[in-house]
């Protein structure tokens, strides 16, 4: 038995807590790496605690939200329990199941990449399937936004503001300002994309991998709502690794949308209309920024590139 788990349980309460979850004798383990949560975990199954109480209603939301995506062919783990017990802990705590794999955040430093568009595609195939179920066939609860977390997406998809955004970034660029209205043109049917469930919080810490880079689960789901598809195609919730590769992000993005769109069917935009958005976008908060350290002066030029291509 990992030692650090009295870090979690001292004695009496690990006693308990594997007599209530029939652990027995099982080995187990214990993980700190979780902003909100920590993790025992025994060879089927991991048990979240929260980390303290103002981490509780985000431990239950994603109790909620694995009940409800169980057996609907979403790569998430299944909730296997809930328990209220003083006696273990002074907070409720869950067990979902094991999946295979390990986070991304591991091979990702050292990837290539031909490794990291394999693994985008097959984030891009998970994406859609928890995009294509039908919002009205989900508990209240899940559809509602955690109200802890901002949603800037509504402000940040409003065309008029993406046409200020569009005009700033050809001003920078020496284009003509009919590029501004083109590219408009390009987002429109993005910007109208109907509201589905979406993650809010897809980042290399939540993307499981097998060995030969399949994507086998997707992790805490605790940020779940409903909300603009787009939502879950923002690196910018990611670390800074991926950003080694930022100057192919059309190649990246144009891999993970259309893997996306293929598995989810119907008409979507184009994989264009995804990665414009985010060069606008970023682009244009960044040229705002009172102060533009080295990386940030990187990412601008990266974004400005990216549009140069995009312009052609």
């Amino acid at each position: 038995m990992d030692d650090r788990i009295h870090a979690i349980l001292i004695e009496p309460q690990l006693e308990r807590f594997r007599a209530i979850c029939g652990l027995g004798d099982a080995p187990l383990t214990v993980t700190f790496e979780g902003w909100h949560r920590l993790a025992i975990l025994s060879p089927d199954r991991v048990f979240l605690f929260p980390r303290d109480r103002s981490r509780v209603p985000g431990l239950l939301r994603e109790a909620a939200v694995l009940q409800a995506l169980d057996g609907r062919g979403v790569p998430a783990p299944r909730l296997l329990g809930q328990w209220r017990d003083p006696e273990v802990s002074p907070y409720p705590f869950i067990a979902m199941s094991r999946l295979p794999g390990r986070t991304w955040s591991g091979p990702e430093a050292s990837a290539k990449l031909d490794q990291v568009i394999k693994v985008l595609e097959g984030l891009g195939r998970a994406i859609a399937s928890w995009h294509r179920l039908d919002p009205r066939t989900l508990p209240r609860r899940v559809r509602a936004r955690p109200s802890r977390r901002a949603d800037p997406f509504p402000h940040q998809l409003d065309l008029d503001i993406l046409r200020a955004d569009a005009i700033e970034a050809t001003h920078r660029l020496g284009l003509p300002s009919e590029q501004a209205s083109s590219w408009l043109d390009e987002l429109e049917p993005l910007v109208a994309l109907a509201p589905v469930l979406v993650h809010d919080d897809v980042n290399e810490g939540q993307i499981l991998v097998d060995d030969a880079l399949h994507v086998t689960g997707i992790l805490d789901w605790e940020t779940a709502g409903v909300g603009h598809p787009l939502k879950d195609f923002d690196l910018g919730e990611w670390g800074y690794g991926i950003f080694a590769w930022e100057r192919d992000f059309d190649t990246l993005r144009r891999a993970m949308w259309e893997a996306y769109a293929r598995a989810r069917g119907g008409a979507l935009p184009s994989w264009r209309a995804v990665h414009l958005y985010y060069c606008i976008t970023w682009a244009a908060q960044l040229s705002r920024a009172k102060e533009l350290t080295p990386w940030r002066r990187a990412h601008l030029e990266n974004n400005l590139e990216l549009l140069r291509r995009i312009a052609g």
